[in-house]
């Protein structure tokens, strides 16, 4: 199969664009004719600071569109004007027929998106801030490269231990009603989970809440250590769960942590989701969706009472990983879709 050049074009200093680049700056590595040109210091970019990148590739313009969700019909509407061809994290195609019905053809889902880098990322935290946060005791961004979140489905001995950290929303004056009680409902969802699957499982969940004044407030209890929020030690503490519990991101997106997981391995209990990945990854397969706080305490419950399910699972997520999220085979997905595309033209 011929391997065509990819001219590159980086807009923003977006963290959301780490995993796209890094998946780039691979391929570059293993051979590929990859070229990146950063433009995250031109304001006169069209695209400059929106969460969205460009790659020109065998004539056409490919737009990869990493913003949560539709929030910003215009800025996507912007990014899929100068593009041929759009692969959309966020991917609905029911809002992309209702909202860019002119452009629904050209877009594709893009998926799982998490915080992954390469040491020559040229949106990485600057140097200062690098040495700063090694002062501090806090891991720098540059040292999340693919292998510290990838894991293995091997088997482990003893009872099978959970993860849930996550944190609460304040009310916001600003926000509407409901969009208050939304966050209500959000935050007693979350307390009542984890004070559950503390009481019933013990040392075998380890559970809580980021150290926020509303958390302070609510459910003081339930703070967890900062040591263990630090995203290293977050990490380490991950791959010694084997069931990892998820919730949505902002506008419906599926959170930076549930790819996180699929790439350690791990059995997924996670909140429905809204949006639309590429390949077989799939509920009762790759992971047991939830809708309230009880049906994610009875999915916890059947992956730890059905061992050969909770295996099965991991090695599922093992195999989407290897074949679908690892950044250099998300990008390079693509990059053949694209193809699939034009030669069938």
């Amino acid at each position: 199969m011929p391997v065509y050049p990819v001219r590159v074009t980086i807009p923003s200093k977006i963290h959301h664009l780490s995993q796209i680049i890094t998946g780039f700056l691979i391929l570059k590595e293993q051979g590929f004719p990859v070229e990146l040109e950063d433009r995250s210091g031109d304001k006169s970019h069209p695209l400059h600071g929106l969460p969205v990148m460009m790659a020109a590739y065998r004539g056409k313009q490919i737009l990869y569109d990493l913003w949560d969700g539709y929030q910003n019909p215009d800025g996507i509407r912007e990014g899929l004007a100068h593009s041929d061809f759009c692969f959309k994290r966020s991917f609905s195609p029911e809002k992309n027929q209702a909202l860019f019905p002119e452009f629904a053809d050209k877009l594709f889902p893009l998926g799982f998106n998490y915080h992954v880098t390469h040491p020559k990322n040229p949106i990485n935290e600057p140097l200062w801030k690098h040495f700063g946060k090694r002062l501090q005791g806090r891991t720098p961004d540059r040292c999340f490269q693919p292998a510290v979140f990838e894991g293995t489905a091997d088997r482990r001995e003893g009872p099978a231990k959970i993860l849930f950290l996550t944190r609460l929303w304040e009310e916001d004056p600003r926000l509407s009603a409901e969009d208050n009680a939304e966050r209500r409902a959000i935050d007693e969802s979350r307390i009542h989970i984890i004070r559950t699957l503390r009481e019933r499982y013990g040392d075998h969940f380890f559970g809580g809440l980021n150290d926020l004044p509303v958390a302070r407030s609510l459910a003081p209890e339930l703070i967890v250590p900062k040591q263990y929020t630090e995203r290293m030690h977050y990490l380490k503490l991950l791959h010694s769960c084997d069931i990892c519990i998820g919730t949505m991101g902002l506008y419906e997106s599926i959170g930076w942590k549930t790819g996180e997981y699929v790439a350690a391995a791990k059995a997924i209990v996670n909140e429905t989701f809204h949006y639309q990945v590429p390949g077989d990854f799939a509920p009762g397969t790759n992971y047991l969706p939830f809708e309230t706080a009880q049906g994610c305490i009875d999915a916890v419950d059947r992956l730890v009472s059905d061992p050969e399910l909770l295996g099965s699972m991991k090695r599922a997520n093992q195999d989407y990983y290897r074949r679908w999220l690892k950044p250099e085979v998300l990008v390079r997905n693509t990059l053949e879709a694209v193809d699939r595309q034009l030669d069938q033209a």
